[in-house]
């Protein structure tokens, strides 16, 4: 059996398992390492069924006390954040061709988290990749210092395009926010990839509308360092118009 085969039958079997899977029973409301899987972290909550963190007694956010070296002992000052990793075709590729460089990606369910982390795992990068699984924005607000993050990157995400779930898309301005307080000052981007056309358009609204923010490449940037997603590369086979964007945060 070949090696596309193979993958085609994991894949299928992740996919399955990822429509199947309602409810994670554990949750985890401070930072924690996977006991199984070495660069997987944990920062899940769960609270009557929803995924917002658990409040403390004075109502505001529950902080943590967090240092990148606590995800990546040998980092060396250059954090760069994906958003939304998939299977993990982008974090891999670009981890290995910066070994220099200390990559957190991050996914909501755990079946995609788990599947990633191993894909990075074949590709000899956990020293220098590691996943969240958890909402990325609740971890940006609650553990990331400010001016500690070089770039993020966010591909292809679930559109979310039914209007009643229009509230789960990530792109809006309190997660702006986050990301602009965190990104160190000088050069600060954010690579942005859809085939999406109508959330293209709402996340550049939101990117334009945004003070200090500034779409440098609009809908005509080149893959990140010609590294595609294993969604963009099925989408440009079917024909679909792809869009990518670069955004500078000045600060």
């Amino acid at each position: 059996m070949s090696e596309d085969v193979i993958n085609k039958n994991v894949e299928e079997v992740a996919e399955n398992a990822a429509e199947k899977q309602v409810v994670i029973p554990e949750f985890y409301r401070d930072l924690n390492q996977d006991p199984e899987h070495r660069s997987l972290w944990h920062y899940v909550f769960r609270t009557n069924g929803d995924r917002k963190p658990i409040k403390t007694t004075d109502g505001l956010p529950h902080k943590l006390d967090f240092n990148w070296k606590d995800m990546f002992p040998n980092e060396n000052g250059h954090i760069e954040v994906e958003i939304g990793s998939g299977k993990g075709n982008f974090i891999a590729d670009y981890a290995q061709k910066h070994p220099d460089y200390f990559i957190m990606g991050s996914e909501w369910d755990y079946t995609w988290a788990v599947f990633a982390h191993d894909r990075m795992e074949k590709r000899g990068v956990l020293d220098n990749a590691s996943m969240l699984r958890g909402d990325v924005f609740y971890f940006l607000r609650d553990a990331v210092k400010s001016n500690t993050v070089d770039a993020f990157h966010m591909y292809f995400p679930d559109p979310w395009p039914k209007e009643r779930h229009h509230k789960n898309r990530l792109l809006r301005p309190d997660f702006l926010t986050e990301v602009a307080r965190v990104l160190k000052p000088g050069k600060r981007l954010f690579y942005w990839g859809t085939d999406h056309k109508e959330y293209n358009e709402i996340a550049l609204e939101t990117f334009d509308a945004f003070p200090g923010c500034k779409v440098v490449v609009r809908n005509t940037a080149e893959p990140t360092e010609g590294i595609t997603t294993g969604f963009e590369r099925k989408y440009r086979k079917e024909g679909r118009p792809i869009y990518r964007s670069v955004i500078e945060f000045k600060k």
